[in-house]
């Protein structure tokens, strides 16, 4: 006996509501990256390569010395001259301030005595035994007094002014030599993992990088999304990604999505896809580091929910 139409449909229909409806995906290309990107460290261009101070791998702290340029041990001993040298100015300038401040001191008392001198003679008038001579005198001394101690403020001022002067000189030195020996030891600038050693014990200094780092404590994956498509997605979506490299297919999140529209930097291997696309880069936040940590620039396929 033949199942009779409306017995099919309701089959069929029970069959198409068993099965998942497939979720809406959007395909591209990406490549593995830190968190931090990569990171370029050059060297003073024009010096020499001492020594390397961290092999590939290792992880270095903010600040510390990735390697070391030949000007380093003449930058050393500037530096260590110029604060000799600031240290000493600082001293001379305390002393002549010392000096003038001991000079206005002594004016001070010869004005003091002077200016007693004076009053006492003015107090005693017209008296017989005070003659014209010894007025103009004691006045004459007065000023003369005066006259000395407006000279040693002078000299205080004129002495604070060439201390600070001489001093600020020699600050300036200081830094120029911290800043040359800074330039002669090549230092990671965040805390990161040494992913690359380009420079060599003996050879200049190009205008290359010497190391490339990454924090790659954190991973992400830059994927290349069509500008047809980019509207479709959205911060918080969930991606796949996958990889022949991979033990398993790896899950992220989209974190952000650039504004600007660039050419691709990836190539598919399908031979039918065109070389040139114009694409907006989406950046998605993996859940797990390994072990994308050790396959940085590795091209991987995305697949976003949308």
């Amino acid at each position: 006996m033949k199942p009779t139409r409306p017995l099919l449909a309701a089959l069929l229909g029970g069959l198409l509501l068993a099965v998942p409806a497939a979720a809406d995906t959007l395909s591209a290309l990406g490549r593995v990256l830190p968190r931090s990107g990569i990171i370029e460290v050059q060297g003073a261009v024009g010096d020499i390569v001492q020594s390397i101070n961290v092999p590939e791998g290792a992880w270095v702290e903010a600040g510390q010395s990735l390697a070391t340029l030949s000007s380093a041990p003449a930058a050393r001993a500037r530096l260590q001259q110029a604060e000799a040298e600031l240290a000493a100015t600082r001293e001379n300038a305390a002393r002549d301030l010392a000096i003038a401040e001991g000079q206005i001191a002594a004016a001070e008392l010869e004005l003091t005595y002077a200016a007693n001198r004076f009053d006492r003679i003015k107090a005693a008038g017209n008296s017989e035994f005070i003659s014209p001579d010894q007025v103009e005198a004691r006045t004459l001394g007065k000023q003369q007094a005066e006259l000395k101690l407006a000279q040693a403020r002078q000299d205080l001022a004129k002495a604070r002014l060439a201390g600070d002067r001489s001093i600020r000189a020699a600050e300036a030195e200081v830094t120029a030599a911290r800043a040359t020996l800074a330039a002669a030891e090549v230092r990671a600038p965040i805390k990161a993992q040494v992913l690359k050693v380009r420079a060599r014990p003996g050879a200049p200094v190009g205008p290359g990088s010497l190391f490339q780092l990454g924090d790659t404590a954190a991973m992400v994956v830059v994927a290349e999304v069509y500008e047809a498509d980019v509207l479709k997605v959205k911060t918080g979506q969930k991606v796949t990604v996958s990889s022949a490299a991979l033990p398993k297919k790896l899950t992220g999140t989209v974190a952000s999505i650039s504004s600007m529209i660039a050419r691709n930097a990836l190539e598919s291997i399908d031979p039918n896809a065109g070389s040139q696309s114009r694409i907006v880069e989406v950046t998605v936040q993996m859940d797990e580091a390994s072990p994308l940590d050790r396959l940085v620039l590795l091209q991987v396929d995305v697949t976003i929910t949308l």
